[in-house]
């Protein structure tokens, strides 16, 4: 895709993030959007200058993981991490299958052997996964800000009320989950890149 059809795609998804803005006007959210689109461009800047050529869905995926997870979870009138318990769950699993969708694009241009490059996939992610666990054990130890753990909440007085899972357990499960996205993807490009030889006439290397 051209450089200029991309930076497109970019405006028209930090428009879709102004529409949200629309039904969540909160500050946190407000800045939540402005980081998105300052990633979005971080990330074509990087596609640009390592000549990466990412196809569009894959900054369509970038987007989703940071929209689903920073703005529609906690940002009213969305707060889909209180409204749905599972959610938080949920994106654990979905959010690694996508962020795994472009770590493999970047080291599907190394010349190593496909096992390697699923190895080396789980890893980047988990290791991402964890840096993440890290920064809310942060958050919450400096400055209180209640990252770990789910949490039943009053939308009435808008406060959280009583824990729904321990901060440690709550830390464990979403690695888990996070661990499980990155097999889920890993079990699906190794049967679409087997379909592919078996149709095409494409050795599948593995060793």
């Amino acid at each position: 895709m051209k450089l200029k059809n991309k930076r497109r795609v970019i405006i028209g998804l930090a428009g879709l993030g102004l529409l949200l803005l629309y039904f969540i006007r909160t500050y946190s959210s407000l800045v939540f959007l402005f980081v998105t689109v300052g990633v979005l461009f971080l990330f074509h800047y990087i596609d640009n200058i390592y000549n990466f050529e990412f196809p569009l869905k894959y900054y369509i995926y970038l987007f989703l993981i940071i929209v689903t997870g920073a703005i529609l979870g906690p940002g009213e009138p969305f707060v889909f991490y209180y409204r749905w318990l599972l959610f938080d769950k949920f994106l654990h699993l979905f959010s690694p299958i996508l962020l795994s969708a472009i770590i493999f694009y970047i080291l599907d241009r190394l010349d190593i052997t496909l096992k390697w490059k699923f190895l080396l996939t789980v890893s980047v992610v988990m290791s991402i996964l964890a840096l993440f666990e890290i920064g809310e054990f942060l958050g919450d130890y400096f400055f209180n800000y209640e990252l770990q753990g789910v949490y039943l909440y009053d939308f009435i007085q808008r406060t959280k009320y009583e824990k729904f899972l321990e901060p440690h357990l709550d830390t464990m499960l979403d690695l888990i989950f996070g661990f499980a996205g990155c097999i889920v993807y890993v079990i699906y490009k190794w049967t679409h890149l087997g379909i592919k030889s078996l149709f095409f006439n494409k050795p599948l290397k593995v060793k």
